[in-house]
């Protein structure tokens, strides 16, 4: 099993169970924090280092939107997966045009692995061409 440090940005606890069984299905072992509001997402992007943020679009005190730009205020520069059972595809082509690597929808949560294999393979290689 790949280890796995994913800050998850979401509000239901059924949801990040089924995220985190995705996850142990498709031989990631996952260690996580999950947040559901800008403060408690800046102190865990301050706390921890982490290889990818996976986002819920909508909840009801934040946003995959927010989250990205929160992201972005920190500073880092991780892959951002939004997984979201209610997104249009306009608003979702607007936050990739704005950062998000990809989004996923909740009842195709299968593609989440190969997305992650790829954003995380893209991620490790671009940080080596840097070093």
């Amino acid at each position: 099993m790949s280890r796995l440090k994913v800050l998850i940005v979401e509000d239901s606890e059924d949801d990040l169970l089924l995220l985190l069984h995705t996850l142990k299905n498709g031989g990631f072992e996952s260690e996580y924090t999950c947040v559901e509001t800008r403060e408690d997402m800046l102190k865990a992007l301050e706390d921890e280092q982490w290889q990818v943020v996976i986002s819920d679009h909508a909840m009801p005190c934040f946003s995959a939107p927010e989250a990205l730009d929160t992201l972005k205020t920190s500073g880092q520069d991780l892959p951002f997966i939004i997984v979201s059972g209610t997104i249009e595809e306009k608003k979702a082509q607007e936050i990739i045009k704005a950062g998000a690597q990809s989004y996923i929808m909740k009842e195709n949560l299968s593609a989440l692995i190969p997305e992650l294999e790829r954003v995380i393979k893209k991620d490790t290689h671009s940080h080596k061409d840097n070093n």
